[in-house]
């Protein structure tokens, strides 16, 4: 018996050598040089603090407003905004002090909160016309409601946007303007300053690809990301337009992101792979950065600022003028004075935006009531935790899908789910203790978003979860949170996920059961995932249908409850707190933090315990071939069999699986092999 275990061991030894040498085709990516930064706060302080003198010129700045155009949370989403009024407010101080102002926002402003989701995003464009803004570029939420109605809303309300990189697949501007420029007063010469637009490339897999897309599914519309050096170029080829204008200054409007996306495309990468820029004032990341200084491509000093979301702060770039030369200097400003909010302008916008929000006072209607908050955020940092983490917010979601697919209320055709996801991007607002009302859960899920019930594999629902975790633990607006599903995220392995020129889910280079997956020990109804197996799965029309996030893995699972059905997500919510829940929140949901369904760990899970069939398949040679493959037919699904199923090197795998066979036979027993803790 001895001697037929150390034979054993040896064929098994081999047998893992070799599989190193047949799985060692992995796809490699960049590492995100800039790292996930912390959440940083701006010291308190207000414009009149910042000793701005009358030879200067002033640029307000914003980024990611989200619908904030001030504190009521109840129509906006935070009690922290300061709010359009503030901004009109310092932009005429600065004119009547100064030089003169503009007013620049680097997109993601138009979607995020109630009027705007009532609107398709008309309501924050006819208050940021009242408050004043020079240039906008837009941001990926500003095609929420589909790229033609965004454009339809920006010319009518006569907003002047620019952008660079977004065109037709011809190079033709979709906008008329890639830049533009103003002729401004500093320590009395004229100075030329000109504004490039850009918008991240993420735009398309982060938003819904067939907004993208003409009727035959063919992209029209691209932001020339891919490679990241075509985002490079056009940024080169305008800033170098710009100068030979005559630009004395140049000022990226980027809606793009310092960290937490792609590594390529991020702000830092744009400035060291060009040079000629001056100051960039980002979004995207919602990071809050006062000022850093970030090395071009000669090695000169870009200034590079964003100032967080929702309005908590209000950029302050000042140019002053030193031997001839234009002088940026950057600050964020988070307190308004008493003053400011007495100024004429300051009440004249703000009766406006109050105007506005009261279009929506019939939403009010109380739906039921919570003993403690529902949150996306840390109670205890204010950090954004729903994109890498749990909530209770997400499990109450995730839990109102199942409840809503069990009972059926409206007579749909849903049927009782296996289990259910939500991506943490969906989810944009808090819900504080006390009464919760129509308009507050509208906050929370501002889309309008149908939701849908499928036949999905377990391989599907692996691959989305894979999918959704390959960024962690940098935030991702694809991170997704489960009903009656639980998974763990090793932190320990690298992501393999295989993603196409869009950023579009193709594959993952690995085995789910070998080490290839981060997401291990993926549980639906506390039982392990059998990768054949069709799971009832609640899911959003956003993935099933459009794709969202990039996840194209669901595209042919055959539909229980299709979009045409038009459940709205907002009403599953609603339903479950009124009638499932009785209308109050149960305490199940007092933690903040959630039940835990999603761990984090850096130890591999060991599958040996776990009875389901494709675990042996899969360590014998038979692999997923009989998986249904999410992505059959994909044409940018290269090294794949008919199947999709990853062979690496052929001739070398059906060597590994021959000599694991014969070890198999010879000890005359079924063998289950731990999971490959070598990468």
């Amino acid at each position: 018996m001895y001697s037929n275990r150390k034979l054993l061991s040896v064929f098994l030894t081999l047998a893992m050598v070799l599989s190193m040498v047949a799985f060692g085709g992995l796809a490699v990516f960049a590492e995100d040089q800039s790292g996930s930064q912390p959440e940083a706060k701006a010291e308190e302080g207000t414009y009149d603090a910042l000793g701005i003198q009358p030879e200067d010129f002033v640029i307000f700045y914003t980024n990611d407003v989200h619908g904030g155009v001030n504190d009521n949370a109840f129509y906006t989403g935070t009690d922290k905004s300061l709010g359009y009024a503030a901004l009109a407010a310092l932009k005429a101080k600065a004119n009547a002090k100064t030089k003169g102002a503009l007013l620049v926002d680097s997109g993601d402003s138009i979607q995020g909160s109630v009027p705007n989701t009532m609107s398709s995003g008309k309501s924050s464009m006819l208050l940021m016309k009242e408050t004043g803004y020079d240039y906008l570029v837009p941001g990926n939420h500003e095609f929420d409601f589909s790229v033609d109605k965004f454009i339809e809303n920006a010319k009518g309300v006569g907003l002047n946007y620019i952008c660079a990189n977004f065109t037709d697949m011809n190079g033709n501007l979709v906008f008329n303007k890639a830049y533009d420029s103003a002729d401004v007063n500093i320590g009395g010469e004229t100075k030329k300053i000109a504004f490039i637009g850009l918008d991240t490339p993420e735009s398309i897999s982060k938003g819904t690809p067939k907004y993208f897309q003409d009727k035959s599914g063919n992209y029209i519309y691209t932001f020339n990301g891919d490679p990241a050096a075509k985002l490079y170029e056009v940024t080169q080829v305008n800033i170098d337009k710009a100068k030979a204008e005559g630009a004395d200054f140049v000022i990226v409007l980027g809606h793009i992101g310092d960290a937490g996306g792609t590594p390529g495309w991020y702000s830092g990468d744009v400035i060291a792979n060009t040079s000629g820029i001056d100051v960039f004032l980002d979004g995207h990341a919602h990071n809050v950065i006062p000022g850093k200084t970030v090395k071009d491509k000669n090695g000169k000093d870009v200034l590079l600022t964003s100032t967080g979301t929702k309005l908590n702060n209000i950029g302050v770039l000042r140019l002053s003028l030193k031997d001839g030369k234009v002088l940026p200097t950057t600050a964020l400003v988070n307190k308004v004075t008493d003053e400011e909010k007495n100024s004429a302008e300051y009440k004249r916008v703000n009766q406006v935006v109050k105007d506005e929000l009261a279009k929506y006072g019939y939403l009010e209607k109380k739906i039921g009531k919570t003993d403690f908050p529902l949150v996306v955020n840390d109670p205890s940092t204010g950090k954004r935790l729903v994109r890498n983490a749990n909530t209770n917010m997400a499990d109450f979601i995730t839990d109102s899908y199942l409840w809503y697919a069990e009972n059926d209320p409206a007579g749909k055709g849903f049927v009782k789910a296996d289990a259910a996801i939500m991506n943490g991007g969906s989810i944009r607002a808090d819900i504080n203790s006390g009464d919760i009302n129509y308009l507050s859960v509208l906050s929370v899920l501002p889309w309008n978003t149908r939701i849908c019930e499928i036949e999905a594999t377990g391989q599907m629902i692996v691959d989305a979860l894979e999918m959704g975790a390959k960024n962690y633990p940098d935030e991702s607006g694809g991170f997704i949170s489960g009903g009656n599903l639980t998974y763990e995220i090793n932190k320990s392995v690298k992501s393999n996920v295989a993603l196409d020129d869009k950023k579009m889910f193709v594959k993952v280079n690995g085995d789910y059961y070998k080490g290839g997956y981060r997401v291990q020990n993926v549980r639906i109804g506390g039982k392990p995932v059998d990768l054949n197996k069709k799971y009832n799965l609640v899911i959003t029309a956003y993935y099933y249908k459009n794709t969202g996030d990039g996840m194209t893995m669901f595209k042919d699972a055959k539909a229980i409850v299709d979009a045409d059905k038009d459940v709205l997500d907002i009403d599953i919510f609603n339903a479950y707190l009124s009638v499932g829940q009785s209308g109050v929140v149960s305490s199940k949901y007092s933690n903040p933090y959630g039940e835990g369904r999603i761990k984090f760990t850096d130890k591999d899970y060991d599958y040996s315990g776990d009875k389901v069939e494709n675990i042996n398949k899969s360590l014998t040679g038979e692999g997923t071939k009989d998986v249904p493959d999410s992505n059959v037919g994909n044409k940018n699904n290269h090294g794949n069999d008919k199947n999709g199923v990853n062979t690496g090197d052929a001739g070398v795998y059906k060597l590994w699986a021959i000599l694991l066979t014969i070890a198999v036979i010879s000890m005359g027993a079924t063998v289950v092999i731990k999971k490959n803790t070598q990468r």
